[in-house]
């Protein structure tokens, strides 16, 4: 399972980066806030396409080869992102995080499934938090030292640079100075994922599936072709379409898959638009936004061994009503406030993001009486709402001002709290 446990950590780097990596780029290829946004478009896109072929790619060759395909895309995209990002080359950038994404879709269609199917089924949920929890700490990670590659000598490079380059150095050649820091980062991130990968391919792992998915279970002996009207998506002889269309027809299930679009949209735009409105509006600087940054994801990592917690006394569902209802709130004060509040109130945010994720896609699954490996695949593909709803907020900001764009995350909340509702009412 430690094996598990350190994809989670890995691709958290890579996520978390991203509100690192916008401001460099807005600033280095002079982009407004709406162009900024396709960083995340570009990332959360390749979820998308890549999410179908990646269950089909682990159904045909096993959950090993799938994360050692996984991390070879994910070094590839990062080193692409180092080389695009300090070159100015923004199209370049954005390949790399799609194929970067690529990489991580392998790695969270092969991981989330394992975590919940390695164990009590009645423990999913807290298992899958206590593995989110290793998440939680690469973002924290990626955050601080991300921020000290990046923006921790914003007020001395200046002054370094016109020493270094000379007072004749104009604005082109400094932006070219700062796109340089970018390099580093990800070739970093490129040896470490492609040396991961070496390792679990030479054997020194025993990932293997814990079902096999042609495998059906809870049959018996006596009605062995049986399938409750509950479960058409497991009908036999489904081709692949009619199967995703059974299961978008399945409650509350399909409620689900919606929650998750929506929070991941409410996330990622959180978090890429933090910079930006501490910087703004809570009178600090790069370097001490992204320190906040930092102290954030610690929360969010805080906020995940706590709900693992909770979970043993409280129903999962209620306590992602409650997480997720508090979010809404704190983002709608955010949204109206434009000013220091603002900023620190984004921080404790973090906390009561922090299950939402692995709580929906653990509720989303044991919903389903018997979850086929499509079922996991479209709540990875449900991931796309982080193209499309950073992309609104960033239109927002560009039109009416960067804190009108945090009301799309509090209206993006409100699905999750209906999920959660339905889950508890179902239970009931």
């Amino acid at each position: 399972m430690r094996y598990i446990y350190a994809l989670f950590f890995l691709w958290a780097v890579a996520h978390n980066l991203n509100p690192l990596l916008i401001p460099v780029l807005k600033e280095v290829c002079q982009l407004s806030d709406f162009q900024s946004a396709l960083v995340d478009s570009a990332f959360y896109i390749g979820y998308f396409a890549f999410a179908l072929p990646a269950g089909a790619f682990i159904k045909a060759k096993g959950y090993k080869n799938a994360i050692v395909l996984g991390l070879v895309f994910f070094s590839v995209g990062a080193a692409t992102v180092g080389i695009g990002g300090s070159q100015q080359q923004y199209p370049v950038a954005l390949l790399g995080l799609f194929v970067m994404a690529a990489g991580l879709t392998f790695l969270e269609t092969a991981a989330n499934p394992l975590v919940t199917l390695l164990g009590d089924p009645d423990n999913a949920s807290t298992r899958l938090n206590l593995a989110q929890s290793f998440n939680g700490l690469g973002a924290t990670l990626a955050a601080f030292f991300g921020g000290l590659a990046l923006f921790s000598l914003d007020q001395n490079s200046l002054a370094t640079f016109i020493e270094t380059a000379g007072k004749s150095a104009g604005t082109a050649e400094w932006l070219e100075y700062r796109a340089e820091k970018l390099l580093g980062p990800y070739l970093i991130i490129a040896f470490v994922t492609i040396s991961y990968a070496k390792l679990i391919r030479r054997g020194h792992s025993t990932i293997v599936n814990p079902i096999s998915p042609t495998t059906p279970t809870n049959t018996t002996t006596e009605t062995p072709n049986f399938i409750h009207p509950s479960e058409p998506y497991l009908q036999p002889g489904l081709n692949t379409w009619q199967q995703i269309k059974s299961l978008l027809q399945t409650t509350p299930y399909n409620h689900g898959l919606l929650a998750q679009f929506c929070y991941v949209g409410a996330q990622v735009g959180v978090g890429s638009f933090f910079i930006r409105y501490a910087t703004t509006y809570g009178n600090v600087s790069s370097s001490v936004a992204a320190t906040g940054l930092s102290m954030g994801l610690l929360l969010f990592m805080i906020g995940r061994f706590t709900g693992t917690f909770l979970m043993r006394w409280i129903a999962p569902a209620k306590l992602l009503f409650g997480a997720s209802l508090t979010a809404a709130l704190i983002s709608a004060i955010i949204a109206i406030t434009a000013s220091p509040l603002g900023f620190w109130l984004l921080i404790p945010l973090q906390f009561f993001m922090s299950i939402l994720f692995p709580t929906i896609f653990s509720l989303s699954v044991s919903s389903l009486k018997q979850a086929p490996p499509m079922a996991s695949s479209l709540l990875i593909m449900s991931i796309v709402g982080g193209a499309f709803f950073p992309l609104a907020m960033g239109a927002i900001s560009d039109e009416f001002g960067l804190n009108f764009a945090y009301i799309i995350p509090a209206i993006c909340f409100l699905p999750v709290c209906f999920f959660a509702n339905r889950v508890t009412a179902k239970v009931a």
